[in-house]
């Protein structure tokens, strides 16, 4: 069973009284999901959500042939598969461990049959909802409207910041491929070096491998704003 305690670390459940997290406890359940297994698929049906207590978990697309495509990288505390208000809903993406990862789960079925107890868990979900969906919202307009330089600044700024590690590091061990990073960022892998070789002509960050140094975190805003 979990404890109350570990529902006090999540955002998600913010302003619940004492009462309601003792409630809701005995629902949620803990699973540990190897690097790559999949959480939930595209045209699985929306079930459970998912709270990330530690690793990281991708957020993907598939297309026709089933080429996954990157939508996002969420880490501890965030929330994975939360559905809209409708019944027999299914997934239009899917979710899969980018590093080993533990996550408390809750299904649907609870989580609407307590919010009916709880105008501040329904309020929890509405801002979780629109927070997903400003997210979408900037990833869209960096796309359509950034240069692959400025796109690749904002994600080694979005992955070296406190979104997913909590602290913001200039040390970064890229958590994933540069096939998966060129995907992310809607580029072939070689523009993408192309675009890691011009920020590091600039001083901006210095590469070896996987990892990357961030050496002028303030002139990759700047790139990232261009």
């Amino acid at each position: 069973m979990i404890a109350v305690s570990q529902l006090r670390d999540y955002p998600f459940f913010a302003g619940l009284s004492e009462a309601e997290l003792a409630r809701l406890a005995p629902f949620v359940s803990k699973r540990a999901f190897a690097r790559n297994a999949y959480l939930f698929y595209p045209g699985n049906p929306a079930q459970s959500i998912y709270l990330v207590e530690s690793g990281l978990v991708r957020i993907f697309f598939c297309d026709a042939r089933g080429k996954e495509f990157i939508l996002n990288l969420v880490g501890p505390h965030s929330v994975v598969g939360l559905p809209m208000l409708q019944a027999d809903q299914t997934r239009l993406a899917g979710a899969a461990a980018q590093q080993s990862s533990v996550v408390l789960v809750l299904s649907w079925e609870d989580v609407s049959s307590f919010v009916k107890r709880s105008p501040q868990f329904m309020n929890n979900i509405l801002k979780e909802m629109d927070a997903t969906i400003r997210n979408l919202f900037l990833y869209g307009r960096t796309l359509a409207t950034t240069s692959l330089n400025g796109r690749l600044a904002t994600m080694l700024l979005y992955l070296s910041g406190s979104g997913i590690n909590q602290v913001i590091r200039d040390e970064l061990d890229l958590p994933l491929s540069q096939a998966e990073l060129a995907s992310w960022l809607c580029a072939s892998r070689g523009r993408l070096n192309r675009a890691l070789g011009f920020l590091q002509q600039l001083g901006l960050i210095r590469t070896d491998g996987q990892k990357i140094l961030i050496l002028d975190r303030l002139g990759l805003e700047r790139i990232a704003e261009e």
